[in-house]
């Protein structure tokens, strides 16, 4: 008999026969504890390690190994490093050891990347030990997942995708250990003791935190501290210690994945039902299957059917993972499974015949081989067991043993024999009223499986919408060629009529009703508006070259810049009726704009080297701090780095030769699908953003792949609007005709629900109320005409047409149209919105081919 089969029929013993006069009638149930070995990984000790590892296995206690499988330089660890080796052999020995994959950061990732992490580890944790696997008929089930303790941590719900169902939070200092419990069925675990190995005079002695549940934590690093033979009695000492307190009843040593089984827990093991069809040629197969799916329905239990797959052709299922859209006339409910097919293994972007229902692809790998979890390509993979065929209830219960979730794929030749279906059908009725088991339908477990919150839902519904846009903006829709040069001209007034014929500026913003004011001073976005309009305006032959020189030499001039404090930048602003008059300020957002303009001078005009000298006479760098382009308020660096206009700046700081960095700018080393996700992170946590200036760079420097994808984010939001509610949604930066005067109008990407936010220069609480968006939200003028040129689509057709017939006035285009009554702002207009409208104008024009 085993020493410890011995020490839990002692301790049974002790507990049904107590001896007179001694503690055992006075306790109370034992204090469970864990015991944990953290961190193993390549830097340790091999013989220390193996001395601990050893002393616990000869006692047969529980423990949980918590390793690293990467190394120093990311990789995977090989099966064939020192420490793969090592626990490849304890897992052929059936030690009993638990394996607990280590993401250091887990509590600082969002829900998606918590899936992604924990996949890879227990993807490489499983190929490091594949050696062993490949023998092992038990396979390894990895339901844990270790990382480091961080203040305020993120909801581990996305560690479920992976089949994780515990959480332990490696504590930096001792303290109680105290559970969480997610509605998913995760739980994660704080607290517990730092044990250190130490040799005593007496009995071994270890600390332990007052609670009815103990987690023990040895340090490997300190392992190696002591020498190898005084560690080996040390941890003789300790296990020995640990096995008498469990004799004498203080202790029970469990297992750790045995930590859900708690009642407090509420655990529930979830079972998928999947019965594929039967062969039509078979009429035994036929007649069973009839039978068996005729009892599933009459006893409510949950399951799916489907095809058996074809070799190289079904992968697996397309998923709807959201609401539908009110115009399909589906209420509430979710459309259900639909067979996904791959051109090739290694195709990750897979064929469905719903790619344009938002939801994510699902495959099944065989469960010895397979890994569940999202993989790089945002496919979900779930392992699946094939019961068919003789021995299909041993097969059957073999698959639902344990607390590993489990798809079952069940072929009609399993219960075609009707004393087997009677089993599986008793089996099943068993598991379907058992409290501790929750049988599933397999669209329903996918569901709960994918991560959540409005990012990876966003995600998804741009990726529902993605072939819808990239075919229209293929096939662009007819040119109304006529038609766009009248809404030039219609632009073009604002320039002829209040362009100042000394400086040749125009005013920010011009209220031409009776008693209206002219906001005479000009931001460098301004500017960069006005140089890329009169671009715009030379191109479609509205001015002629001779006028659009002699504007621009007005103009060069008044941007020559002020020096302040040893440095030679463009201003903040500077007035329109005067020479070279302005403040010390230097905007960073600005001086992007005002560079891309330039630039596009530059490609597009004799001005060459009037604008190289121009640019070289200002000091860029000197405001370029560790990469991030900084403003100058009153005399001092504020960075300008956490802005939408961010990424723009940096493209145009750089058309210059100018380093800077961008926050955009993390799709580098990732696969598409994950790089997507980090991208809507890195902008929800910029803020709400709209057109501007994500097509701007589009008409200037060219599409980014970074804005390329938020633009389709934006598109496809404002279009799901229009198809849900009837309203045009056109949102960006701009001017309305009333306090604030100024909005920034955009998608909010972390609201639960799809939100036109806004935001002011001053940021007042006042102007980001419900009511107040519902007041003034606006279609801008500009972004409308920037989306005709940018994405050619029924929707952006509709945009044009709409500011066309409402916001076009005498002295160019209304700034804004108010969405709740469609009245523009019909006596105010600016230069911003009439500059992109030439801008867009001309780049459609142009780029259809053709000059005017």
């Amino acid at each position: 008999m085993k020493r410890r089969t011995f020490l839990k029929l002692a301790a049974a013993s002790a507990a049904l026969f107590p001896v007179p006069g001694t503690a055992s009638l006075l306790r109370g149930p034992p204090a469970q504890a864990f015991q944990v070995a953290a961190i193993l990984n390549e830097d340790l000790s091999i013989p220390h390690l193996i001395a601990v590892l050893d002393a616990f296995v000869d006692r047969s206690i529980p423990l949980a190994c918590v390793v690293d499988p990467f190394g120093k330089d990311g990789h995977p660890l090989s099966p064939e490093s020192k420490l793969a080796q090592v626990m490849n052999g304890y897992l052929l020995g059936n030690s009993g050891l638990d394996i607990v994959p280590y993401v250091h950061d887990l509590s600082l990732l969002s829900e998606h990347f918590q899936a992604r992490a924990v996949f890879e580890a227990v993807s490489a944790i499983k190929s490091m030990l594949r050696p062993a696997l490949l023998v092992r008929k038990s396979g390894l089930p990895v339901q844990s997942i270790a990382c480091a303790e961080y203040a305020n941590p993120n909801p581990p719900r996305g560690v479920r995708s992976a089949g994780i169902l515990n959480v332990l939070t490696l504590p930096a200092e001792p303290g109680p250990v105290r559970s969480e419990t997610w509605d998913n069925g995760v739980v994660r675990l704080f607290g517990g003791s730092l044990q250190i190995l130490q040799e005593t005079t007496g009995p071994a002695k270890f600390t332990e935190q007052g609670s009815g549940q103990k987690l023990l934590y040895l340090s490997a690093k300190e392992f190696a501290q002591q020498p190898l033979n005084r560690l080996k009695k040390i941890a003789g000492q300790f296990t020995r210690a640990l096995a008498e307190r469990e004799l004498d009843g203080d202790l029970s040593l469990l297992p750790v994945p045995d930590i859900q089984l708690r009642d407090n827990y509420r655990f529930k093991k979830t079972i998928c039902l999947h019965v594929l069809h039967p062969q039509k040629q078979i009429q035994p197969q036929v007649s069973a299957y009839s039978a068996f799916t005729a009892f599933l329905q009459e006893t409510g239990v949950p399951h799916s059917t489907g095809r058996p797959s074809e070799k190289g052709r079904e992968a697996g299922f397309w998923v709807p993972t959201e609401l539908p859209l009110k115009r399909t006339g589906s209420g509430g409910s979710l459309p259900g499974m639909s067979p996904i097919r791959a051109g090739s293994p290694s195709d990750a972007a897979l064929r469905t015949i719903q790619q344009a229902i938002p939801g994510i692809g699902v495959t099944f790998p065989v469960t010895d081989a397979g890994r569940q979890g999202l993989g790089s390509t945002g496919i979900l993979q779930i392992p699946k067991h094939v019961v068919s065929g003789g021995g299909a209830v041993q097969a059957f219960n073999e698959a639902v043993a344990g607390t590993a979730d489990a798809a079952i794929f069940l072929h009609p030749d399993a219960f075609t024999f009707p004393p087997d279906r009677r089993a599986l059908q008793d089996r099943l009725l068993g598991l379907h009223i058992d409290e501790g088991t929750q049988i599933l339908h397999l669209e329903q477990f996918v569901r709960a499986l994918v991560p959540a919150g409005p990012l990876p839902s966003r995600q998804r519904k741009t990726s529902a919408a993605a072939p819808e846009l990239l075919k229209k903006r293929r096939h662009p829709a007819v040119l109304g060629r006529e038609e766009l040069l009248e809404d030039a001209r219609v632009a073009w007034q604002y320039f002829e009529k209040f362009s100042d014929p000394a400086t040749g500026l125009c005013p920010a913003t011009v209220n031409f009703a009776p008693g209206g004011r002219y906001h005479k001073a000009v931001t460098m976005w301004d500017v960069g508006s006005h140089i890329n309009g009169l671009v715009a305006a030379r191109q479609i032959s509205l001015i002629s070259q001779q006028g659009f020189e002699t504007a621009i030499r007005k103009i060069l001039p008044n941007i020559a810049g002020r020096t302040s404090q040893n440095r030679h930048l463009p201003q903040g602003w500077i007035r329109t009726d005067r020479r070279k008059w302005g403040n010390k300020n230097f905007d960073g957002s600005d001086a992007g704009r005002l560079l891309a303009a330039l630039d596009n001078l530059r490609r597009h005009s004799n001005f060459g080297d009037q604008l190289e000298e121009l640019v070289a006479s200002w000091d860029l760098q000197k405001v370029i701090i560790g990469g991030e382009v900084h403003s100058v308020v009153n005399g001092e660096l504020q960075s300008s780095y956490v802005s939408h206009s961010a990424h723009y700046s940096a493209l145009a700081f750089r058309r210059w030769g100018l380093a800077a960095k961008s926050p955009y700018e993390v799709l580098s080393d990732r696969s598409p699908a994950d790089g997507r996700m980090a991208l809507l992170e890195a902008a929800s946590r910029i803020g709400p953003f709209g057109a501007e200036p994500l097509l701007l760079e589009a008409m200037e420097l060219g599409m980014s792949r970074e804005s390329a994808f938020l633009a389709d984010v934006l598109f496809a939001a404002q279009l799901e609007e229009f198809q849900e509610t009837g309203r045009l949604i056109c949102v960006s930066e701009g001017p309305i005709d009333k306090s604030p005067w100024f909005l920034y109008q955009g998608l909010q990407l972390d609201a639960p629900k799809r939100t036109w936010a806004f935001d002011t220069v001053g940021q007042e609480p006042e102007y980001r109320t419900p009511e107040f968006r519902e007041e003034n939200l606006a279609i801008s003028s500009k972004a409308a005409f920037l989306w005709s040129a940018y994405q050619p689509h029924e929707y952006s057709e509709k945009l044009t047409s709409f500011t066309r017939n409402v916001a076009r006035t005498e002295n160019g285009f209304a700034s804004s149209i108010y969405l709740k009554n469609e009245q523009p702002t019909e006596t105010y207009t600016d230069l911003n919105t009439n500059g992109v409208i030439l801008q867009a104008i001309a780049h459609r024009l142009v780029s259809s081919g053709g000059k005017l």
